[in-house]
């Protein structure tokens, strides 16, 4: 994981406007929402998912470097004062506390479409590759994926419902999961069967993450806090512990067979797990 990391926030440092670069603020702003990060935990999916698929991790270094550039954006945006209006991220202001609404809007803006320019670098080892991955990732993004998902996730926040947990957790989370492991699988012409069980992998990964998640902020919560949609709205959490373990499950049982290694990624699954074991 942290040889991976190092790759990633490398590549990352290089496809971000350098240091000073007009307009200096949204340069600035941009790079204090990626760098550092945090884990890096899709972008490192994308790159085991490249290799269990029989393929080259440097092959999915674009399409890491793009899933992390749009995770990037949706955290600067959730974080926005008419959105979650957070005002710390991994310890530090946020990027509306520190840069102001605007720029934190624009700035979010700018590596959305960053993303985009990124993913469209990758190598075209056959005809119509780029297409894919950029409509792959579009559709994870879009209204039918994590904004959709953002958008239900507040509608439902004072009133939710076990129907409404599902859809916010697939598409908010899960959604962006499974694309960043189908990047890495076409990126590498993976076959259609590697993919579809690449995907059932990382759709179930992406869900357990959320319900860990969840129960990890239950027990970091204050007083006096906006809410936020939880599973343990509607679920006791010995309840949500028994949910992660059997997504977890099925998830490592989707990727038994695959032509490449696929350790590394049932060991992040049974890490992720592990964080509320």
């Amino acid at each position: 994981m942290s040889e991976r990391k190092a790759f990633i926030e490398a590549r990352l440092s290089a496809c971000l406007p350098p240091p000073g670069a007009r307009p200096e603020r949204l340069t600035d702003a941009m790079r204090y929402a990626v760098m550092p990060g945090g884990k890096r935990l899709r972008a490192i999916l994308c790159l085991a998912a490249a290799e269990a698929a029989g393929g080259r991790a440097e092959d999915a270094a674009h399409a890491a470097c793009a899933v992390e550039l749009l995770h990037a954006y949706t955290l600067v945006h959730d974080d926005l004062p008419c959105m979650d209006d957070d005002v710390l991220r991994r310890g530090l202001p946020t990027v509306h506390v520190k840069y102001g609404e605007a720029v934190a809007v624009l700035a979010g803006d700018a590596l959305l479409t960053l993303a985009f320019e990124v993913l469209a670098r990758t190598h075209e080892a056959r005809p119509g590759m780029i297409a894919r991955l950029v409509s792959e990732l579009a559709v994870a993004a879009g209204a039918a994926g994590v904004i959709g998902g953002q958008v239900e996730d507040i509608a439902s926040a004072a009133a939710p419902t076990r129907a409404a947990i599902d859809y916010v957790f697939q598409h908010k989370t899960a959604d962006l999961f499974r694309a960043a492991v189908r990047l890495g699988a076409i990126a590498v012409q993976a076959s259609d069967e590697t993919l579809e069980n690449l995907s059932l992998f990382a759709n179930g990964l992406g869900l357990a993450f959320q319900v860990t998640d969840d129960i990890l902020d239950a027990s970091e919560s204050k007083s006096g806090e906006k809410p936020e949609l939880s599973c343990l709205d509607v679920m006791s959490e010995a309840e949500a512990r028994a949910w992660a373990r059997q997504l977890t499950c099925a998830a490592r049982a989707a990727i038994a067979d695959l032509p490449g290694d696929a350790s590394p990624l049932a060991t992040i699954a049974d890490r992720l797990l592990s964080r509320v074991e």
